[in-house]
Order: structure tokens, then C-alpha cells, then sequence
């Protein structure tokens, strides 16, 4: 394998990390605008869409299409619906919460949950070393608590406990995408792709269905649409339309596609750790589109965030 093969599955993590990163900001404004569920579902069903166009190019000219196996397809269906469907419902509200630069700072950490979760469900030793890891980590989400006291002279535990739990669930839905992969090597990352949507798209109708029958349970209104994705979509004027089209585009099309390829053939925890860029961009980004400088808070998180990294790779 030559050095740009080696480089590879670094450069796919890269853009797809910056494509999510910049589309974070799209998908934490429209959040707020319409609801968590609805952004979620929006760009879960764009994606799809787009997906169902693309393949069958791909198919037509490559002439070959390989089924992924019973088992691949299960995994890949779990995955899509405990990583890119219920997993972002909390990643998008911690956006709403703490920020998108702050949440995507404890992705950094992710190599850290993945060594916890291989402890615990598979007897892999963790290394003492990491516990310094945990230390940085608290360090974070201890100045991130401070800064939100001193804005707003609440604690915001709830946006650091979603950001942890969708950090988490993320993390469940790339090791089961993996798995998926190994059972069937010869599935093409899009195909993957388009069975994730699948599944993210069926955890919401279900999670949609159960909110539908509280609502008939406590007799409130029914005729209002759970999530009303086009009725809320035709709201919008032709500006941010596009707007919302071009960040599920980059933020759950092309930077899953991206990844998605570099899961397949990288090293998982040397891909997580590419998780280092998300965050400096997005804080770039929200001090641009905001016109003020990052707090102290967020530097000094930052730096914990450096050492904590460092501690993980070395």
C-alpha cells in the first residue's frame, strides 16, 4: 500500500469532519426554529433522497451491486437508529444548549468512551493511563459548567449529559458500522449509508408514533402533525430553504459518505482522534457568524481538551 493509500482514511475523516462541523451551525439554528426532532428527521430523509439518486448511477456504471448479508443489514439498521437517529436527537439539543463548538469538543474524547465501552462489554484492558484522560475531561465539562453559571447564573448539566449521551450512542453506531462492514466486506460505504438513513428514519416514525399516542392518552390535540416535516419545510422562505438543503447536504450526506469510507478501510481509534479539527472550526465559524471572540472559557477548555488528547494518543 502506497503513502497516499495510507493517507487516505486521515484525509475522508478530515472533510467529512469539517463538512459536519460547519453544518452543525445550520442544524442548531434550525433546531431552535422548528424543533430537534424535525431538524433530525429533515436531514436523515434529505440524505436518503439523495442517496436513492446516487446509487443507482454508481450500480449502472460499475455493474455490480453486492447485497449486504441478513447480519451486515441488522447491524447497520441498529446503527443508523442508535447512532444517526436517536444519537442526534441529543447531540442537537446540547447544540441548542451549550453550543456547537462545546459539543463537538467532547468528541475529542471519543477514543476514551470507546476504551471504556471495550472494557466493560469485552474484557480489553484500559490502560491506567487514560484515567488522566478522564481528569481533562472533567476539567472541560467543569469551565463549561462555570461559563454557563455565568452567563446565564444556571448550571448547564442537561446540555453536557446530552452531549455525552449522543457522544456515546455516535460511538455505539461506529462500532456497529464497523461490525457491518466486516461481516460483509464488499458493501460499499453508500449502500451502508442509505441502510443507516433507513434505520434513523424508522427510530423516529416510532419515536413520532409513541409522542402521538401520549398525546391521545392525556386527550390533547392530535391533529397536529408530530413532526410536520413538509408542512414546516414550506414555511421557510427560498433563502433558508437552501440554506437547510446545502447543511443536510455537507452535514449528513457528504460527510457520512466521507466517513463512512474511512470506517471501512482506516483504523477506528486513529479516525476518532481526527475528531481534534471539529471543534476549532466550529468555534472559528461561531465567532465569525456571532462577530465576537471566543470566551476564556472556551480557550481554557481548550487547552484542557489538548492535554486530555495528547494523554489519548501518546
Amino acid at each position: 500500500m502506497d503513502s497516499g493509500s495510507n493517507y487516505l482514511p486521515y484525509l475522508l475523516t478530515l472533510g467529512a469532519t469539517l463538512s459536519f462541523s460547519s453544518a452543525s451551525l445550520v442544524f442548531a439554528r434550525f433546531s431552535r426554529r422548528v424543533s430537534v426532532l424535525w431538524m433530525n428527521t429533515t436531514k436523515a430523509a434529505i440524505a436518503f433522497a439523495l442517496l436513492c439518486l446516487t446509487l443507482p448511477v454508481i450500480w449502472i456504471f460499475t455493474g455490480t451491486f453486492t447485497a449486504p448479508s441478513l447480519l451486515s443489514a441488522v447491524f447497520l439498521l441498529l446503527s443508523g437508529a442508535v447512532g444517526l437517529g436517536i444519537g442526534d436527537l441529543f447531540l442537537l439539543d446540547a447544540f441548542i444548549r451549550i453550543g456547537v463548538s462545546r459539543t463537538l469538543m467532547l468528541y475529542g474524547f471519543q477514543p476514551l468512551i470507546l476504551g471504556v465501552g471495550a472494557a466493560l462489554f469485552f474484557d480489553q484492558t484500559f490502560d491506567s493511563h487514560r484515567l488522566i484522560a478522564i481528569a481533562f475531561l472533567i476539567g472541560c465539562l467543569v469551565i463549561f459548567s462555570l461559563e454557563r453559571y455565568r452567563e446565564t447564573r444556571t448550571w448547564e448539566i442537561r446540555g453536557l449529559v446530552m452531549a455525552i449521551i449522543g457522544v456515546s450512542l455516535d460511538t455505539g453506531g461506529v462500532l456497529l458500522t464497523r461490525y457491518a462492514f466486516e461481516d460483509s466486506p464488499a458493501t460499499r460505504p453508500l449502500e451502508g449509508h442509505l441502510i443507516r438513513c433507513v434505520g434513523a428514519l424508522l427510530a423516529y416514525a416510532v419515536l413520532a408514533a409513541a409522542i402521538h399516542l401520549l398525546r391521545r392518552a392525556k386527550k390533547l390535540d392530535t391533529k397536529q402533525p408530530v413532526i410536520g416535516l413538509i408542512a414546516n419545510f414550506q414555511n421557510f422562505d427560498s433563502r433558508s430553504r437552501a440554506l437547510l438543503l446545502l447543511g443536510c447536504f455537507g452535514g449528513t450526506y457528504l460527510s457520512l459518505c466521507l466517513y463512512l469510507t474511512a470506517i471501512q478501510i482506516g483504523h477506528l481509534a486513529s479516525i476518532s482522534a481526527i475528531a481534534i479539527t471539529g471543534p476549532m472550526f466550529a468555534a472559528l465559524l461561531e465567532a465569525l457568524i456571532n462577530k465576537r471572540k471566543p470566551s476564556w472559557y472556551l480557550v481554557s477548555a481548550f487547552v484542557l481538551f489538548l492535554g486530555g488528547f495528547a494523554v489519548l494518543v501518546s
